[in-house]
């Protein structure tokens, strides 16, 4: 009997203070009980029998799973497979390894030793180091498999303790998609074969099986496709870029924020992925010289959200770049009370959306969270008794209570042509896109001036920018004055991951050093992540967003009539009460949601 399925295994637990000596009385009852119900179906006295009754015998580390056991001494706590291996771990001196899924190589996982003795001995290669194989398995008893492997193998093989269902989740992932590009390697990689995809299969809804479903009877280059969507996912990806390059195709991910390298795969297979991704989106397969872009809508099946994949390619070097912007709806519809504004900036955001007419601009670069902000300010707004136009370039996320409008350059439906024509729609708000030229600008004025109210974005630095930047556009200063509600500048700073958070000290003086405004002396206690399994050892996990939010007081009207410059608007928003960027980074510095660091590298020189 193995240790796992040993009373020994409960004695552990008990001297560890996992569990209670009542605790493992009950386990046991349950395994007897249990036991009778298979010794009553299966009790026979031949051989066969008693070979199935062996096979049956309850497994005792998932009884003490399923049971959900609390923690001796700790009610809020229940016992995990994890925490049951990491006292193994610990006891016997094996080290413990967390799988990460983005630490793995899928070369040394699936090609050192065969897929069957894998699964059949729950054992999963990871690493190679200084000729040392170093593996996971979940049995503290498997010495003689250690022994198999290093003689086929001809490596001297370190061992390592993780899951049962963690090594089983990562061979299912792995081994399926790597018989997917194997079989897609060597059937578009013969002579004189290249990508075959059947342009007549233009399916836009895609129902992804699981990554446990992959399989060799699939398609195998949709299979593979399948495994990316739902390993981004499970990652929390917000883009997917596969990039073709002289001899591979390297696919990495976005997470929060930063890109992580996840798969080099045969080149040969590249153009087959490109052509599988373009048929989904609608995009034409034959074009390879122009940039293009389409959207996807994904279902995980009915337990989870569909989520909607915006396609982008463009030729490079050595091939196209196809980029998936993943766009959730649990993301980018939120309650605006979720979004981070503090509570005089949420005072001042919410008496914008309040108006019945007028001009709100949402400024920041490229994904600094805009789109979060204004789709999740139309939910709250979208009422049966108002009728919400949005024209976007393209429509990021539909929704059914607005009705959106997508911008087509190509057939002269531009953001100017189309709200020349958008008020015979007789909208009570519109939201605007983008504003790029003064045609817009000047058309967003005039709805505005006419009783409705709109939303728009702007590329600036900051929040009272806006002003100038419209300016510079070429609209007036008084229609500027008269049509203007206010304007909100933002960044994403990512979160301080929960699971490995420490406090620390650092001086004040310091802090004031960095342009973090205090007027405190001495030490000051914040927080900041250690770096652990959960957050790939970044100490950061998910992202917040800080605000910088400004209304169009009687004062600043009188300044932006007058033309007066940046420096003199930012002065009076700020003596009239605006948290710049700085400040309300800082101030979520100090909540212990984010670090120093953080704050300082999306404020800038603010």
């Amino acid at each position: 009997m193995s240790f796992l399925n040993s009373e020994a295994l409960l004695d552990l637990l008990v001297e560890e203070g996992l569990i209670t000596p009542e605790q493992r009385k009950l386990v046991l009852q349950q395994k007897e009980k249990q036991r009778q119900l298979i010794l009553r179906k299966y009790g026979g006295r031949r051989r066969d029998d008693k070979r199935r009754l062996n096979q049956l015998e309850p497994d005792l580390l998932d009884l003490v799973v399923s049971l959900r056991l609390g923690i001796m001494g700790d009610t809020t706590r229940i016992l995990t497979e994890e925490i049951i291996m990491r006292a193994i771990s610990l006891k016997l001196k094996i080290p413990f390894k967390k799988l990460d899924p983005l630490e793995l190589d899928m070369e040394i996982v699936t090609k050192t030793i065969p897929r069957s003795f894998a699964v059949k001995h729950m054992v999963l290669p990871f690493d190679i180091r200084n000729g040392v194989l170093e593996v996971v398995t979940c049995n503290p008893d498997g010495r003689t498999v250690l022994e198999d492997i290093e003689q086929a193998t001809q490596l001297k093989v370190q061992r390592y303790l993780s899951t049962r269902s963690d090594i089983k989740k990562m061979l299912a992932e792995f081994f399926g998609f790597q018989r997917s590009i194997s079989a897609a390697e060597v059937q578009f990689g013969a002579p004189g074969v290249g990508p075959s995809v059947d342009i007549g299969n233009l399916e836009q809804y895609v129902k992804l099986s699981s990554s446990q479903e992959l399989s060799s009877t699939d398609q195998h280059i949709k299979a593979a496709v399948n495994h990316l969507f739902n390993y981004a996912l499970d990652q929390r990806a917000s883009d997917i870029h596969i990039e073709p390059k002289r001899d591979a195709c390297v696919v990495r991910f976005r997470i929060d924020g930063a890109l992580h390298t996840i798969y080099k795969l045969p080149k040969v297979v590249h153009s087959a992925i490109t052509s599988r991704l373009k048929t989904l989106g609608r995009l034409d397969i034959a074009e390879k010289r122009r940039p293009q872009d389409g959207r996807i809508k994904v279902g995980q099946g009915e337990d989870k959200r569909d989520v909607e994949i915006r396609v982008s390619t463009v030729p490079v070097a050595f091939g196209e770049k196809t980029v998936l912007r993943i766009l959730d709806p649990e993301v980018i519809f939120q309650d605006l009370n979720d979004l981070g504004f503090s509570r005089r900036d949420a005072v001042v955001y919410n008496s914008f959306a309040g108006s019945p007419h007028g001009l709100v601009f949402v400024t920041g670069p490229t994904g600094s969270g805009k789109s979060t902000t204004l789709y999740s300010t139309l939910k709250k707004l979208a009422t049966p008794d108002k009728n919400i136009i949005t024209v976007e370039d393209p429509v990021e996320m539909v929704y059914d209570e607005f009705n959106q409008i997508a911008v087509q350059p190509q057939i002269d439906v531009t953001f100017s042509s189309i709200l020349r024509n958008i008020l015979r729609q007789d909208p009570d708000i519109i939201m605007i896109g983008e504003i790029r030229d003064v045609e817009t600008a000047s058309y967003a004025v005039q709805a505005a001036l006419t009783g409705h109210l709109v939303f728009s974005t702007l590329h600036t630095n900051d929040a009272v920018a806006s002003i100038t930047r419209l300016q510079d556009l070429g609209l007036e200063s008084f229609l500027i004055a008269s049509t203007m509600l206010g304007a909100l500048a933002q960044r994403l700073v990512r979160r301080i991951c929960p699971h490995c958070a420490e406090t620390y000290s650092v001086s004040a003086e310091d802090l004031n050093r960095m342009g973090f405004p205090l007027t405190e002396k001495g030490e000051i206690k914040l927080q900041r992540g250690k770096g652990c399994h959960q957050c790939r050892g970044t100490g950061y996990f998910g992202r917040c967003a800080v605000f910088e939010i400004f209304p169009m007081s009687e004062q600043m009207k009188k300044l932006v009539s007058n033309k007066a410059s940046d420096a003199e608007l930012r002065q009076v928003a700020v003596r009239e009460g605006m948290t710049t960027l700085r400040e309300d980074a800082w101030a979520k510095v100090r909540k212990g949601v984010t670090t120093v660091e953080e704050a300082l590298r999306v404020t800038g020189d603010y």
